[in-house]
């Protein structure tokens, strides 16, 4: 397939520059980031690595080009790389789009195939060390045709596994899933949408296709209600049977609005629902995505394996600037046995003067897959303006809870303040601590156990040189962890040192 693509992609710059007399249009993006430092309790605490990021896209008419190079500098020789990571051929106009090489595409509400790029991240993998880009793409080839009345959609491609980083070496392992999709999207008025998909997976050392299939609604009711849904199934499964030994995943909700207020609920029911061997579907999760540390860090990540529950929010946006948001997420999974997750979030934003806002919330859950019972979670952020663009931001966040086999509650600490002298320059602290066992005990003075709180302690600087260019230079212990992005989850590592990143447009 590779091969095929490339010939294309080839055929078409050679189509594209050849059509003189239409406008053509070059740019790009580069990021480049240096570090030097290392992970805690490393010997090698001067390591120096460097990263670099080119997007460059080009624009013709009707046609488009993009490809991306990413590079990786390290003193371990096996760890560096030059890779071009992604390279696509467009054409598209009023109703028609050809995309042949590297692209995204998310069919229906992602329970069949979803792809995605978490925008400015920069991946570490533990193992070999090396950093890179984080998305799952597909390559290959997709059309898509757009009518006043319908939608159609193909795809033929090979999901990434990205878990795996761009010189891993055999390069086919990093794409072990052929993956061939129909979708079809009608509507019969403006108040309707109804449609279906069709997906065949073929999976290494397997030369049958597994085939999925589902079935997508989206109805404007009355009274400003609408409702919205989507059942997938394996073919071979029974259908609406909901056994749990049958492949299906269901998920449907309603959204209410009436000015200021508005509100939704949702419904989740997944059962061996994990398709190919990298898993490039990522039903949604219905579970609250929190910007603040101590609760982005907790964020429940769904197992479709066998995973049902519910989530309910309710919003009111006051006249004079104020908001509240209450959100309940529920959800059940029993993989091996019955775990529940509950949580309750309250935020309120207080506007005390056009200079001054004050946003506070606070959160309990119970998180019986992270063993972890009765966690409370609170947060206080001021954000003061002096005009002229000064602004002063001061965050304080903190959360408790029981785990299993732990003798003490486990306490994480959170503050940051960050000072904007202009809307150009910008500098923050950020204070973080916590008595979680498996982050306060050192591995390097094994049998001993370090119990006493670890604290992390760093300083931002943000500057933006102009609209196209920004520095930004980091000094001192930033703490890892889960990040959710998006409704991705993946896997920061701690860092000490300085790290500086330069991101320019062009």
């Amino acid at each position: 397939m590779k091969k095929f693509t490339y010939l294309l992609l080839l055929s078409s710059i050679l189509a594209i520059v050849s059509i003189s007399e239409l406008k053509a249009q070059l740019y790009g993006t580069n990021t480049f980031e240096f570090q030097y430092g290392n992970l805690p309790f490393e010997e090698d605490s001067d390591l120096t690595t460097s990263y670099n990021q080119l997007n460059l896209y080009y624009d013709q008419g009707n046609f488009s080009l993009f490809g991306r190079a990413e590079q990786f500098l390290t003193p371990v020789s096996e760890a560096n790389y030059f890779e071009f990571t992604q390279k696509r051929f467009q054409f598209q106009d009023d109703t028609f789009r050809l995309r042949v090489g590297n692209f995204y595409e998310t069919l229906g509400s992602g329970l069949l195939l979803r792809s995605y790029e978490i925008p400015g991240s920069v991946y570490e993998d533990e193992f070999s060390r090396t950093r890179y880009a984080f998305f799952r793409d597909l390559e290959g080839v997709a059309f898509d045709i757009n009518l006043d009345w319908a939608e159609f959609k193909a795809i033929r491609s090979e999901a990434l596994q990205n878990l795996l980083p761009p010189n891993f070496e055999p390069d086919s392992v990093r794409r072990p899933d052929l993956i061939e999709a129909l979708q079809a999207t009608f509507y019969p008025n403006d108040m309707v949408s109804i449609g279906g998909t069709l997906i065949r997976v073929n999976t290494p050392n397997n030369s049958d296709f597994s085939s999925y299939a589902s079935i997508i609604t989206n109805i404007q009711l009355p009274a400003n209600f609408q409702l919205f849904g989507e059942y997938a199934f394996n073919t071979d499964s029974e259908l609406f049977s909901f056994k749990t030994d049958q492949s299906y995943a269901l998920y449907s909700g309603v959204n209410y609005y009436k000015g200021s207020f508005g509100g939704s609920f949702e419904y989740k029911n997944y059962s061996n629902f994990r398709l190919g061997s990298s898993g490039f579907n990522d039903p949604p999760s219905l579970i609250k995505e929190h910007t603040y540390p101590v609760l982005n860090r907790s964020t429940h990540v769904p197992n479709t394996s066998s995973e049902h529950g519910v989530q309910a929010e309710l919003f009111y946006s006051f006249d004079d600037g104020h908001s509240i948001v209450a959100n309940y997420a529920y959800t059940v999974n029993e993989v091996f046995r019955r775990n529940e997750y509950r949580e309750y979030f309250l935020e309120g934003t207080f506007k005390v003067t056009d200079q001054f806002t004050l946003k506070s919330f606070v959160d309990f859950a119970n998180d019986e897959p992270k063993l972890h019972k009765n966690r409370i979670s609170v947060g206080l952020i001021s954000d003061k303006g002096f005009g002229n663009s000064k602004n002063l931001i001061l965050d304080l966040q903190y959360q408790t809870y029981e785990e299993s086999f732990q003798p003490k509650k486990i306490e994480n600490y959170f503050s940051s303040i960050s000072f904007s002298l202009n809307s150009s320059l910008n500098f923050a602290a950020i204070f973080e601590a916590t008595t979680e066992p498996g982050l306060t005990d050192n591995p390097n003075t094994f049998p001993r156990i370090e119990t006493d709180p670890r604290t992390w302690l760093g300083f931002n600087a943000l500057y933006r040189v102009n609209t196209s260019n920004s520095i930004a230079l980091f000094v001192g212990k930033r703490r890892g962890g889960p990040a959710c992005t998006s409704g991705i989850c993946y896997e920061i590592l701690d860092f000490e040192g300085a790290e500086l990143r330069v991101t320019t447009r062009f």
